[in-house]
């Protein structure tokens, strides 16, 4: 007990995580009294044995006890705040410091943490996250070595490690750049090699980008791997372990050095300078402010308060996808958004102000305890905007400057909030209207519960299904089979974000509801946010099969799940492994293991989860259906092929939705298996792009019950602003739906609609596009988003040479990079009637383009439309007009104003557009 007290050391442990700490599931009848009279001895023995250093002291605190005690006199806290030192001064490229720093945190590890516990066969979460943690600093440490050109002292050192863990690619990385630096080119490469083996053999994965980019380097001499010292610097006080901004409002700056050159903290083989990259993005902003409530204002209480609140934050940021980008005093903000966009940005920032409100909120029963701690009530604000973001290195990923004025937004907003409340800004509050239940219409409540409903009859019309009757008569016949046969099948879905993937599953359950033997229908949804419950996916069907939510109390819970085990098992035996198995999916717990449970807890999972599906499909046959499998883990994915191929003789048909991600995580996704379809979902024609636009069109007209259009607007030229938008949306249903709505939403609310003619040139583009859109291109590696902006530049087509001419980076192989680009599925590549056998590319959709324009500062912009213009200069002939185009764009994005002067695309974001007369979606007939 005192070992799990100091692991969490100034944190109230409650006592069920004690009791299930000490004893697992074999919990004796008294353990609480067993607990109380450990905490005694405790007591005692600190009082007998305490020391002026350690000088501790056990308290009672619901629902548990707190251990407090001095920082300093826990070597657990001396190891977390030099490591965190270590990787600042890294980052910073302070590399002699962050050496140091780390080599006197590793110096406090004499073993295993609680060896003496670890022996008797405790495996607490806590020992494994330190050994972790150890490892990582292990790894910081040898960069450091690395960049300090001590790659001849580390050889030795570095073998024996990878020798020990072979699957560990940031070590075998750093081992390999040191071989190559001591001139044993060979020695490297073979490193990289059995590096690849035992990821291929073990565990069916290939090296990551970052490995397999050093193994090309080393191949090519590339002179990046040469050391490149940075310049020597004065020696300067000890470096804070917290970030610290330079300034609160339109300008925030994170911890690392904008004169620096370092390497990023995670990546082995960035060593030498790099430019600074700096784009345009959409991000939300997360702002808490911490007030103690507390009357005792001892600066070390308050100082323990502030550190449990930035580890807070920092988890509920990092569980929700979020950055900490700086703290100053008692005031944090985190960043959503940067570097990677997120189609969701917005909820996940709201998200995790919500899980911190609830981690933080005042307990009634502690109220009147005089020695406890202070309290804090929280000031939350979240605000979404765009912003200047500005990274170390051009393959940097934390940003060190982030300029905008939805910083000003989100500190306008906290300052308006009371204690213990949250506001959000407009953008927010209508991006994530369907996620959250508000108050007005700026202080979200709590998150809706999600509609698992396999119909779905509001989001998807009935008259606008479009263009995928092949597809829909493929699962029409394979649910048939099943029946017929009695056999399971696995049909995967593919396709990109709002191509139709929900609704053919969606059409499929309208089709079966009028079967005279319908199927029964289980829906789980893969979260993007993770889950707290094993298998969330599962999760859900379990509760759907069940009928119960969140809001059932346990005691229901239980009563349910054991009738329906008790009617699909007659074998005392199997009721006993299945609801042993089965409960964890639901949050109960596991409770004390059966005698029929087998060793390997997977393996009799796995067979569990199948016979429970199995018995469903024997009294009804059973489809599926599993949303957004490329999110899910290796478990989750291993257990949808292990269920095909094991699942008995009954009629199961599983359907699984996915992105295109998860061939690159599962290359052989459904390759040679039995009983298995892939269905990959090709855009709308233009003409079904059009109906579609048409159907929505009059559907929304209809359903808020607004006038006719008047006549001939819907009989445009095709040349016109109709043939514009079916260009615009590429034959994505998803964002034909959202520009419908849009323009809906504008009349609705009395704005400016969206405007008819060709003179407005494109209309503008809903932000949910946008984001869809800036989302795929942040999963680019660093140098294929690189190439994808400069082609953007040039317009809808683009040559190899004309990439060439605009990059910086002259090391870039600009035809294999475009290449793999196409493999992507966002460039197309074609011949090129101008030069015999000359190929050029084109954008595949004329959104990705837009969006990849968009992100480049103006001032960049400019400089690159000047080069292009240079180049078709250079040219022995070029059309003039082109010549003429990139002069006059050059000369926009250097006059200050509105973006979409420059080419940018007009975001629809704001209440108050531009003015103008509202006027009808006009659509080609």
């Amino acid at each position: 007990m005192l070992g799990l007290l100091l692991l969490n050391a100034n944190q109230v442990v409650a006592t069920s995580r004690i009791i299930d700490a000490l004893w697992g599931d074999d919990v004796p009848a008294t353990s609480r009294k067993m607990v109380q009279n450990a905490a005694s001895s405790l007591r005692q023995m600190i009082a007998e044995h305490g020391g002026p250093r350690t000088s501790a002291e056990l308290l009672t605190r619901s629902p548990g006890y707190v251990l407090r005690v001095p920082r300093d006199a826990v070597d657990l806290h001396a190891f977390q705040r030099l490591n965190r030192q270590g990787r600042t001064q890294l980052v910073t490229g302070a590399w002699e410091s962050a050496a140091d720093s780390l080599r006197a945190a590793l110096a406090l590890w004499r073993g295993p943490v609680l060896s003496d516990l670890a022996e008797t066969g405790i495996s607490w979460p806590e020992l494994s996250s330190l050994e972790s943690a150890r490892r990582a600093a292990v790894e910081d440490l040898y960069e450091a070595e690395l960049c300090l050109g001590r790659h001849h002292d580390l050889v030795s050192d570095l073998e024996s490690l990878v020798e020990a863990e072979p699957d560990r690619e940031r070590l075998c990385g750093q081992l390999m750049l040191a071989l190559y630096r001591c001139g044993r080119q060979r020695e490297a490469l073979m490193v990289y090699r059995r590096t690849r083996e035992v990821l291929r053999t073990e565990f069916g994965l290939e090296p990551g980008r970052d490995l397999r980019d050093l193994e090309h380097k080393i191949l090519n001499h590339h002179p990046s791997l040469e050391l490149a010292r940075p310049a020597p610097t004065a020696p300067g006080p000890e470096v804070e372990p917290e970030p610290k901004p330079a300034t609160v409002g339109r300008h925030a700056t994170a911890p690392v050095d904008a004169g620096t050159s370092a390497p990023a903290a995670g990546s082995p083989i960035r060593t030498t300078a790099e430019p600074h990259r700096t784009e345009r993005k959409w991000i939300s902003v997360l702002m808490v402010r911490a007030r103690l409530t507390a009357a005792d204002d001892d600066p070390e209480q308050v100082e323990q308060a502030l550190e449990a609140m930035t580890t807070a934050v920092t988890e509920e940021g990092e569980r929700f996808g979020g950055v900490l980008q700086g703290r100053m005093g008692a005031q944090w903000w985190l960043l959503f958004g940067a570097p990677h966009t997120r189609e969701n940005d917005p909820e996940r920032a709201t998200r995790a102000a919500l899980a911190l409100q609830e981690r933080f909120r005042p307990d009634p029963a502690s109220a009147d305890d005089a020695d406890r701690p202070p309290s804090m009530s929280l000031q939350v604000a979240v605000a979404t905007g765009e912003v200047m973001v500005t990274y170390g290195t051009s393959g940097g990923t934390r940003p060190v400057d982030v300029i905008g004025g939805v910083l000003d937004t989100c500190q306008r907003l906290l300052d308006q909030v009371p204690a213990g409340g949250m506001k959000v800004c407009d953008h927010t509050s209508r991006l994530t209207r369907d996620a959250f239940e508000y108050a007005g219409t700026e202080v979200p409540l709590a998150a809706r519960p999600s509609t698992l409903n396999p119909e779905l009859p509001d989001l998807f019309p009935p008259g606008s299904f479009v263009g995928r009757e092949a597809e829909l008569q493929t699962l029409q016949g394979l649910l048939r089979s099943i029946r017929s046969q009695n056999q399971p099948h696995l049909v995967t879905l593919l396709g990109e974000p709002g191509i139709g993937k929900s609704r053919l599953s969606h059409e499929l359950a309208r089709y079966d509801a009028r079967a005279a033997d319908p199927a029964r229908w289980l829906v789980g949804r893969v979260s993007p946010f993770g889950s707290e419950t094993p298998l969330g996916a599962l999760s859900d069907m379990l509760r759907g099969f069940l009928g119960i939510t969140d809001a059932h109390p346990v005691a229901v819970t239980e009563r349910l799940l054991g009738d329906a085990v008790e009617r699909l098992t007659a074998s005392e035996r199997e009721r006993a492994v299945m609801l042993h198995r089965l409960r964890p999916l639901l949050g109960l717990t596991a409770g004390p293991v059966p005698a029929g449970c087998g060793q390997d807890p997977v393996t009799e999972c796995f067979a569990v989860w199948c016979k429970f599906l199995e018995e469903i499909a024997a009294q009804q046959p059973l489809v599926a259906v599993l949303e957004d499998l490329h999110l899910a883990d290796d478990l989750l994915l291993d257990f949808v092929g292990y269920l095909t191929d094991h699942v008995g003789g009954v009629p199961i048909l599983v359907i699984a939705t996915a992105r295109p991600e998860l061939m690159r995580t599962r290359p052989h996704w459904g390759g040679g298996k039995r009983n298995a379809t892939t269905i990959t979902l090709a855009p709308l024609s233009r003409a079904e792009s059009g109906l579609l636009l048409s159907e929505l069109t009059e559907h929304y007209r209809q359903r808020e019950r607004l006038p006719a259009p008047p006549p001939g607007a819907c009989s445009v030229d095709p040349d016109g602003f109709g043939a514009a938008l079916i260009r615009q949306i590429g034959g994505n249903p998803l964002f034909a739906g959202e520009f419908v709505r849009m323009y809906h939403d504008c009349r609705l609310r009395g704005e400016p609609g969206v405007p008819a003619g060709p003179e407005h040139g494109r209309p503008p583009l809903p932000q949910s596009v946008y984001t869809v859109i800036a989302a795929r291109l942040d999963r680019l590696a660093p140098e294929e988003k690189e190439v994808l902006h400069n082609a953007a530049v040039f317009g809808n087509k683009v040559w190899v040479e004309a990439v060439a001419a605009l990059l910086e980076n002259t090391s870039l192989d600009v035809a294999t990079t475009l290449g793999r680009l196409e493999r992507l599925e966002l460039l197309r590549r074609v011949r090129d009637g101008s030069a015999p056998g000359r190929e050029a590319y084109l954008f595949r959709h004329e959104l990705v383009r837009e969006v990849a324009y968009s992100q480049l500062p103006r001032a960049v912009r400019a400089a690159k439309h000047l080069r292009a213009a240079a180049w078709l200069e250079s040219l022995p002939s070029h059309r003039a007009d082109l010549l003429a185009l990139h002069r006059e764009r050059a000369a926009d994005a250097s006059a200050t104003g509105p973006g979409d002067k420059a080419g940018l695309p007009t975001l629809h974001v704001q209440r108050k557009q531009r003015s103008g007369r509202a006027s009808p979606l006009a659509l080609p007939a």
